[in-house]
């Protein structure tokens, strides 16, 4: 039997919370790319209402104090270069455990070895430099959230299905879903070709693509005057269960849909996508917001933190 889904009733009156930890997640990801200028912006912030949704909601299971729980979800973060939002959004979450031990000294708020394994905002000072934070997902010390290496278009969708696969080798789908988070540009990788064919033939209903689809990579012209068609349609054809929302930055449409398809019982791989701008909220949208931070001191910099 499948797990049961987290109930929409229960989590609807927290989802104003969810809105205000995405509000912080949006700021550091400005601070640190301002102080770095270097990193990626745009899907960073168009990402960010998903990730919070997916993570504080129970939709998928994990544990940020114990990354090595055998029966947790898979997280992939098969668009690598969209690393600020994660580390933003872990160095909140240890920030409030940090506290709550602090106050309470009672020991569930505490992360084993936490030197090595606890993410926090000091950590973001030393994005992109030699022993900070990588510019790219690797899945080791602080960011065991990971469950792949990953960076170009593409790289994460195999070991997405292989761990998929592994889950139902060992008896565990059920219990053990793999998350996948992409863009459209990403998609046009020859590698999810293969991985969308090779998830449907084995039966994997335990992998959850979550496509942020914003039009939009590094190039001025669109993706849809280049590639043809929409995810619903660069799914269905693959025999994949595909259901979505043209508002992916509303935590309760986000959370609706989520519930809707990631539960849904049966072997059919899923993909679930979100209609983002790219560079939601940071001023500059489009192609334009995909790999440059705000000048420091910039005035459009200043209006981000209004």
């Amino acid at each position: 039997m499948s797990r049961p889904a987290p109930s929409f009733a229960s989590l609807a009156p927290d989802l104003h919370r969810f809105e205000q930890v995405g509000e912080m997640v949006d700021q550091l990801i400005d601070l640190m790319l301002n102080h770095r200028q270097s990193g990626h912006p745009g899907g960073s912030r168009s990402k960010q209402p998903l990730l919070v949704t997916l993570t504080l909601s129970g939709v998928m299971r994990w544990d940020i104090r114990h990354p090595e729980k055998g029966l947790q979800d898979r997280f992939v973060l098969v668009a690598g270069h969209c690393t600020p939002v994660i580390y933003a959004m872990l160095a909140i979450y240890n920030e409030a455990l940090t506290r709550m031990h602090k106050r309470t000294g009672k020991a569930k708020y505490a992360v084993p070895h936490a030197a090595e394994r606890q993410l926090l905002w000091p950590d973001l000072l030393d994005l992109r430099r030699n022993k900070g934070l990588p510019g790219h997902a690797e899945a080791e010390g602080k960011t065991l959230i990971f469950r792949a290496n990953t960076g170009p278009s593409g790289h994460g969708g195999p070991p997405s299905v292989g761990i998929a696969m592994a889950m139902k080798a060992a008896g565990v789908a059920d219990e053990v879903k793999v998350f996948a988070i992409e863009g459209e540009g990403g998609l046009t990788a020859g590698a999810h070709h293969e991985a969308k064919h090779t998830a449907w033939g084995l039966g994997l209903g335990n992998l959850n693509y979550l496509v942020d689809w914003n039009d939009n990579g590094i190039d001025p012209r669109a993706y849809s005057t280049m590639v043809y068609g929409d995810p619903q349609t660069w799914f269905d054809g693959y025999g994949w269960r595909t259901r979505g929302t043209g508002d992916g930055h509303a935590y309760e449409p986000i959370l609706k849909t989520l519930l809707e398809n990631v539960f849904a019982s049966g072997d059919q791989p899923k993909c679930t996508w979100f209609q983002t701008t790219k560079g939601r909220g940071y001023g500059v949208t489009g192609y334009k917001s995909h790999g440059a931070a705000h000048k420091p001191n910039s005035e459009i910099y200043w209006k981000t933190k209004k």
